[in-house]
């Protein structure tokens, strides 16, 4: 069948086929009666619309239409689904707010909805009652300041009221004044999450300074805009977790650093090994460093030179060494060296390494271990022979592996349009190396999703050319 050259033709096409999924691919270029024939194919047969309603891969202009059923089932899980537009919450919300049935359980899924519009928070914010709905409007990312400010007045002293100052002060659209009453009136677990805020001010900062807590003085420490003796001062704390927060602060004087860098503990030690300001003093103590995962993350740190990284693919331990070949700036001397390793997982790292040569994939492309055999199939550096090899893997990692290439021609990826695993088919409807006509088959493809994606293809390729 060759391909339509409109976008009525294609609606005509996932007419014909009589599957849902296809049709509500098409959904969003059909108009007038093209339209309501799609709606009464995926509509007419409840377990069809519920399946709609709530999959998360359903198009918008599908959602929308089914806001009108009075089926309460698929009005709960049009609530649910995030990709309802906000029209359609709006409208949801509304008969909601109608309705005495359950409205208040369908008004907390509407509160938590990430498309629900500001009028809507706002409203619920206002004059809704339910605890549940007022929290879920505090955790929304849709809410502005404005509506959390609504909220938190409402309540001066009520069973909600800490909930609410916990959620309002983790919120990023939380104003720097919000913050500063939350700080004056909140607990410690408050305070401390006023502090780490992007928007608090630089008096609370100061402020912060003289707390004891030791939650507060964690997030203090990671604040750029303390000055070096604060600093200096917070790196002498006797809790690690205020020490690490000090060693992953970018502001931090080198001399604190240095200093940490012989931490007692292993955790303080594991964050200053992956700074990218450390000093060949600092290098060199961590270098040795008792702890593996310090000696991992330095391996992985861009900054280590060569001789320390030499170093490093010696390591006892195959995580060092495995991060010493995952390191970006891991020379091809030390990846020939480390292709060879005794463990898989290293090796695994070397065919993914950008930096591999071809030469040194083509002898990785023998190993037995899948893992191996992955990172070469994935890397931009593969000859094409190989990667039409790896095309026919029994592993579906690697087959996945060529898919992901973003080397791989249009030849080497066509056999794989008819790989049987359907999550491969499934990502080539994607890819731009293939061609429309490649990937016309795969409208009629045995499983749903891949369908639903190759329909839905072509319809955006509609829309972009506006024809």
């Amino acid at each position: 069948m060759k391909l339509p050259e409109c976008a009525a033709a294609l609606v005509d096409l996932a007419l014909k086929a009589g599957d849902p999924y296809s049709a509500a691919a098409v959904h969003v270029i059909a108009a007038g009666k093209a339209r309501r024939k799609l709606e009464e194919l995926m509509f007419s047969k409840r377990r069809d619309a519920l399946a709609l309603a709530r999959w998360e891969h359903t198009p918008a202009s599908v959602l929308e239409a089914l806001c009108g059923a009075s089926d309460e089932a698929i009005v709960v899980r049009l609530d649910k689904n995030q990709n309802t537009p906000a029209q359609a919450i709006s409208r949801l919300y509304v008969t909601e707010s109608l309705s005495s049935k359950n409205s208040l359980s369908l008004t907390v899924l509407v509160a938590q909805h990430r498309h629900a519009s500001l009028a809507v928070l706002r409203n619920i914010a206002q004059f809704e009652n339910d605890e549940a709905s007022l929290l879920a409007v505090s955790k929304n990312l849709a809410s502005n300041s404005e509506v959390l400010s609504m909220l938190l007045s409402r309540f001066e002293s009520n069973s909600i009221l800490e909930a609410l100052q916990k959620n309002i002060s983790e919120h990023p659209s939380t104003s720097p004044q919000l913050l500063e009453q939350l700080y004056d009136k909140g607990d410690v677990y408050v305070k401390a999450a006023v502090i780490g805020h992007a928007n608090c001010s630089q008096r609370l900062i100061d402020q912060a300074v003289q707390e004891e807590s030791v939650l507060i003085q964690r997030q203090l420490a990671a604040d750029r805009r303390l000055s070096n003796d604060v600093i200096s001062r917070l790196s002498l704390h006797q809790d690690k977790s205020v020490r690490c927060a000090v060693a992953s602060n970018l502001t931090a004087p080198k001399d604190v650093i240095k200093s940490l860098a012989t931490d007692d503990s292993d955790v303080v030690r594991r964050v200053v090994a992956s700074r990218s300001d450390l000093t060949a003093h600092s290098i060199n103590s961590l270098m040795n460093d008792p702890d593996v995962w310090v000696r991992q993350k330095l391996a992985r740190n861009s900054i280590v030179p060569y001789r320390v990284l030499a170093k490093l693919s010696q390591d006892l331990q195959a995580d060092v060494r495995r991060g010493v070949a995952r390191n970006a700036k891991c020379s091809v001397k030390l990846l020939r060296v480390l292709a060879k390793d005794e463990d898989y997982w290293v090796r695994s790292a070397v065919a993914y390494q950008r930096r591999t040569p071809k030469q040194l994939l083509v002898d990785l492309v023998e190993d037995t271990a899948v893992d191996v055999l992955s990172g070469v199939a994935n890397n931009p550096n593969t000859p094409q022979k190989l990667l039409k090899k790896l095309t026919v893997s029994k592993e579906a990692d690697v087959r996945r592996g060529v898919i992901l290439n973003q080397s791989a021609t249009r030849l080497t990826l066509l056999p794989l349009l008819e790989d049987a695993y359907y999550l491969h088919r499934l990502m080539l409807v994607a890819n731009t190396k293939l061609k429309d006509k490649d990937k016309w088959h795969l409208c009629f493809d045995p499983d749903f999703q891949v369908r639903f994606a190759a329909f839905r293809y072509f319809a955006n390729s509609f829309i972009k050319s506006g024809s």
